[in-house]
């Protein structure tokens, strides 16, 4: 059960804008041109005044700023809102994640004092100069780099968050090396799980990327080296054996929800009220027609957007409503078919687990 009194941790979005157009990322299609579905929302300084009102920042351990569409590195209040935060509680953890190609090196360094040593900047770097940017695209390698430094040599805690692909995994043990000289206090390899087609219910070897056109412009490729490979990807073929297909497998697996187990709420740049950051996702899929996924369904079913809008609605009520209600008994149901939620089932199903392995 979702009780007020046992969230312990944020995960806000504080806007859906971004620099980059990363290629398996839902705010654009394939790298090239921008998710049409997009609601192109930003929370400002007093929308998070209002959501998290002192007596619920006391009550939280972390706020950690990242997101499913942008990337709170060009959020207008970015700065102001941890500001905020630090004041009201400053013993909260504080943190976010972050390409770090935006802004300057004087705002980084602000940033570094105000979160102080409680707290870190996860930075998505997924190789060097001249590879960087075939993920992170139209991310200014140095800009990021020149960033990163301010920030830690303003006492900020630096994490470099490296995911591998084919055309990076040459580079890992070079790029540790940088991040060590740099002052990074940690270097961690990402096996993604992206390689997978939620439609099709498929893993895959290979994406084509495209370029503001729509045309393919070159193809991401998995690592080559297991090491570097996401688990769960690997247990494809024995999880078919097992159960017939993936979606048998997602039919029958029990759901144990991680968000619920340690305490953590999403919310949205718009100010929707979420369980987790993978039932927000479903919100804006450029593959699906508007407001056809499975968790529109679930928000009409709990009376509409207005009641899961903590612009308009007290926290509180919002985890004691009918949508999250309506979540937690869709585990309980038999299959897909009667109202199991896929989102769940593929996030936190028992064998079959793409975001905990890719660490």
């Amino acid at each position: 059960m979702y009780r007020f009194e046992n969230i312990k941790q944020i995960h806000l979005e504080i806007t859906d804008r971004c620099n980059a157009s990363c290629p398996q990322c839902a705010r654009n299609i394939l790298g090239g041109k921008e998710n049409p579905h997009l609601s192109k929302t930003e929370l400002s300084l007093a929308d998070v005044k209002k959501i998290l009102p002192p007596h619920i920042v006391h009550q939280l351990k972390r706020v950690f700023l990242c997101g499913n569409y942008g990337d709170p590195g060009v959020g207008k209040d970015t700065l102001e809102v941890f500001q905020y935060l630090r004041e009201t509680n400053p013993e909260m953890n504080l943190g976010m994640n972050t390409n770090g190609g935006m802004r300057s090196p004087n705002w980084w360094a602000s940033l570094a004092e105000t979160i102080q040593r409680k707290g870190d900047v996860k930075f998505g770097l997924d190789g060097l100069e001249d590879t960087n940017k075939l993920y992170r695209k139209n991310v200014d390698f140095h800009k990021a780099m020149d960033n990163i430094q301010s920030f830690i040599d303003h006492g900020g805690r630096a994490v470099w968050e490296y995911i591998v692909f084919a055309h990076n995994e040459h580079q890992v043990e070079e790029a540790r090396a940088l991040s060590q000289r740099m002052g990074f206090e940690k270097f961690t390899i990402k096996k993604t799980g992206r390689f997978f087609s939620n439609t099709r219910l498929k893993g895959r070897e290979r994406q084509e990327v495209h370029d503001s056109q729509g045309e393919i412009e070159y193809f991401l490729e998995k690592p080559k080296n297991p090491d570097y490979q996401n688990t769960s990807l690997q247990k494809e073929g024995a999880i078919i054996n097992e159960f017939g297909s993936l979606e048998e497998y997602l039919n029958q697996t029990q759901i144990q929800c991680k968000t619920l187990e340690e305490g953590s709420i999403y919310i949205s740049s718009q100010g929707y009220v979420f369980p987790c950051c993978w039932t927000g996702n479903q919100l804006y899929l450029w593959y699906n027609r508007p407001r056809s996924s499975e968790i529109w369904k679930v928000i009409k079913e709990s009376g509409g957007e207005e009641f899961i809008d903590a612009k308009k609605e007290k926290l509180e009520n919002i985890l004691k409503g009918k949508f999250f209600e309506n979540i937690q008994k869709s585990w309980n149901c038999s299959s897909l078919a009667t109202g199991k939620l896929k989102v769940c089932s593929k996030t936190c199903g028992q064998s079959f687990n793409q975001f905990k392995d890719q660490y």
